[in-house]
């Protein structure tokens, strides 16, 4: 996506009505407050905000914040900054400056819609949606931008920024997210010991005919017919299974997209791909690909691909350097 054009240079009017009321002469991290205002509204740009949303980036500062409290206007002049950048960019700008922080980011975490809390006026209001949205990315462009330019504030706001963001990841737009992620990621909760898979015990196929996927696999590949439950059927192998479902009639919990032929599974086996070759041959089964060079789990393997009846990509493979019987 094609950068936004530079503030400076799409609404001059702007940028001339900023420091006219001393934006340029204002301190800010990484230079000026016009200096922080144009970097915002360039990385609003970046992200693939429309006009919009970058001029209330530009703006964002206008009135104060809750955590900027020089203003340049004060709220009864609100219609003097609608005239230069329209309604809608004006009304994120005051929705912006208005945010009462320590009571409205709490609750960007504990549901939708979020209740907002005006600081002007104490009052509790609800915006709509696109509203929000907006409000986040220009909140996540400010504080990514104040942060780059300050490393004793990010490593002092950088985890609580972390987890607002992470709190309203669904009202952040993927660019957005993606530089929180980059900026803030070092500053993410230690969640203690993360889970450790050590094997597959069995995966679910959704087959359009189970008696045929059960004889081909029996046939071809020499899986174990078993019934379990309340007549259900699968497929064992080694120390694994593939339980069936038949389409359309999936049991609960199933995947959201079960479809036959969508899997792509590697199988792997103590017989030589010569051995392989001759079976599928003698089985009337085409050979995709193979045998050829591929990465395992564990290092190099050598695999062989078929289809199965409906469709799913089966690679045969074996680990190389491992002995295999003849």
């Amino acid at each position: 996506m094609r950068p936004a054009d530079p503030p400076d240079e799409a609404w001059p009017a702007v940028e001339e009505f900023l420091r006219a009321r001393g934006a340029a002469e204002t301190y800010h991290p990484g230079g000026t407050l016009l200096d922080h205002l144009i970097r915002v509204a360039r990385l609003l740009g970046e992200w693939g905000a429309d006009p919009d949303l970058r001029a209330a980036g530009l703006c964002h500062a206008v009135y104060g914040t809750d955590g900027f409290g020089q203003a340049l206007a004060d709220t009864t002049e609100r219609a003097l900054l609608v005239e230069l950048i329209g309604e809608r960019a004006e009304a994120w700008v005051h929705l912006y400056a208005s945010c009462d922080r320590s009571v409205v980011y709490p609750r960007l975490g504990s549901g939708r819609p979020v209740l907002f809390r005006d600081r002007f006026t104490g009052r509790d209001h609800t915006p709509s949606e696109p509203d929000v949205r907006a409000f986040l990315e220009v909140t996540a462009a400010n504080e990514l931008d104040v942060l780059t330019h300050n490393a004793e504030l990010a490593d002092r706001h950088g985890p609580a920024l972390y987890r607002l963001f992470a709190a309203s990841r669904d009202l952040l737009s993927n660019a957005a997210w993606d530089a929180c992620v980059r900026q803030l990621g070092r500053y993410a909760p230690d969640v203690g010991p993360t889970i450790r898979i050590t094997a597959l015990d069995h995966l679910v196929l959704t087959v359009t005919d189970i008696d045929r996927t059960i004889d081909f696999y029996e046939r071809v590949l020499g899986m174990r017919p078993v019934t379990f439950g309340a007549g259900r059927r699968a497929l064992a192998f080694g120390t694994s299974k593939i339980n069936l479902h038949r389409a359309g009639h999936e049991l609960l919990p199933h995947a959201t997209r079960p479809t036959p032929g969508s899997a792509d599974l590697c199988l792997l086996t103590d017989s030589p791909h010569d051995r392989i070759l001759a079976a599928l041959a003698a089985n009337g089964v085409p050979v995709e690909e193979g045998p050829v060079p591929r990465t395992g789990a564990r290092g190099p393997i050598t695999s062989t691909y078929l289809r199965d009846p409906d469709g799913n990509l089966i690679e045969i493979s074996t680990y190389d350097g491992e002995d295999h019987p003849h």
